[in-house]
């Protein structure tokens, strides 16, 4: 068995010849699916007769044949893709030149997320059989990309990302005068964005981490993660956390992050628990392993620790699986401002964000976090309305 990663509606298949049905709406994409298949299959075909002789075949060997072969059909593609269309290099080269709203180049971080976005839709055109200009990307290109990646199995955080990054060279385009379609300032043209991205810990699972026993490599993924959801940086610079970055200025410590993302420096002080957790390493922790394993390290401390479930999208699931790194950054500013030591703009300066509307993105609070908050207030402790009897 080869899984191709093609899915289609069983209404769009006939069993009995193993193809796609060309029919309606839909007939060049599904034509296209079918000769996709068809030459699978003579590839196939021809290297069973280029190593009929040999003395083992095993399936390793056919799946590697096939991965080659799709992979020099996809380059192939591509080069020709771009030979024949100005569209990609003009958008290489708007990411090569981008600026920040500073007016600083984009870090390499942004231009590499920049970068995969464009080259989805590279693949998105070759797969279509489409050429493509600025002017192109409308509505319908909307639906339809946002169809592709849904059949890629993107989630729709991530096709949120990649519609974002649409948007931002777009109006790159635009600054430099390139003729482009306006479609992407309509309200339908948006960032795709689900409720897991409002997963933050509060102090009481904080503690609970701390307390729990651990192998000696989850323990330390655990000690690092437990430091940045009291720093806020970027999982990209939790190497900084370190006793290396803190001087001393009127006896207060203060540590310093020069963020990879914006290459703007900020400061903030010093939590006692990154104090504790810095000791125990004698002020070197251990070394930041990559996202992905950070990530899958989180998943099994958090599921050990049992955090319980949460309601997203209307469904009961477990709290743990949707842990990941950036967690500890909204954890930071979420706990920061139900503190009320400190106020949003004091928080801001300590996460590095420029704007109050990209702070507030990172404030996680359902409906009874702030009616806690707001339970406090004068308003609701009015002594002047006590005392009030009923008119008989």
């Amino acid at each position: 068995m080869y899984s191709t990663g093609i899915k289609l509606s069983p209404l769009d298949w006939d069993k009995r010849k193993d193809r796609a049905k060309v029919k309606g709406e839909k007939a060049i994409q599904l034509n296209e699916i079918n000769k996709y298949l068809d030459n699978l299959t003579q590839s196939i075909i021809g290297y069973g007769s280029v190593r009929y002789n040999a003395k083992t075949l095993g399936r390793e060997d056919l799946k590697s044949h096939i991965r080659r072969t799709e992979i020099d059909e996809r380059k192939n593609e591509e080069d020709k893709l771009e030979k024949e269309s100005d569209f990609f290099s003009l958008w290489k080269k708007l990411i090569e030149t981008s600026k920040n709203s500073s007016g600083q180049n984009v870090t390499s971080g942004t231009k590499r997320s920049k970068t995969q976005t464009l080259n989805l839709i590279k693949k998105y055109c070759i797969d279509r059989k489409l050429k493509m200009t600025f002017e192109d990307i409308d509505m319908e290109f909307y639906y339809d990309f946002d169809l592709y990646m849904q059949n890629k199995s993107l989630n729709a955080n991530s096709r949120g990302r990649n519609f974002k990054e649409i948007k931002a060279i777009i109006r790159e385009a635009l600054d430099r005068d390139i003729p482009v379609n306006m479609a992407f300032q309509k309200k339908s043209f948006k960032v795709i964005r689900t409720a897991t991205d409002s997963i933050y810990l509060n102090e009481r699972e904080i503690k609970h981490l701390i307390q729990l026993k651990l192998s000696p490599p989850l323990e330390r993924q655990r000690d690092v993660f437990v430091m940045a959801c009291f720093v806020g940086a970027r999982h990209s610079d939790w190497h900084q956390i370190r006793a290396a970055n803190i001087s001393t200025e009127k006896e207060k410590n203060i540590l310093m992050i020069d963020p990879k993302k914006t290459g703007e420096i900020y400061h903030l002080p010093i939590h006692p628990v990154v104090r504790f957790m810095l000791n125990k390493y004698q002020g070197n922790p251990p070394k930041v392993i990559s996202n992905q394993k950070f990530n899958e390290a989180l998943k099994q401390i958090c599921r050990k620790a049992e955090l319980g479930k949460i309601i997203i999208n209307g469904e009961s699931v477990e709290k743990w699986t949707l842990i990941s790194t950036h967690c500890a950054r909204r954890s930071f500013a979420t706990n920061a401002y139900l503190s009320k030591s400190l106020d949003v703009y004091q928080i801001m300066k300590c996460t590095g964000h420029k704007t109050e509307a990209s702070f507030l993105v990172y404030l996680k609070l359902n409906g009874k976090d702030y009616a806690m908050q707001a339970a406090d207030a004068e308003f609701f402790n009015n002594k002047s309305w006590t005392g009030l009897s009923i008119a008989s």
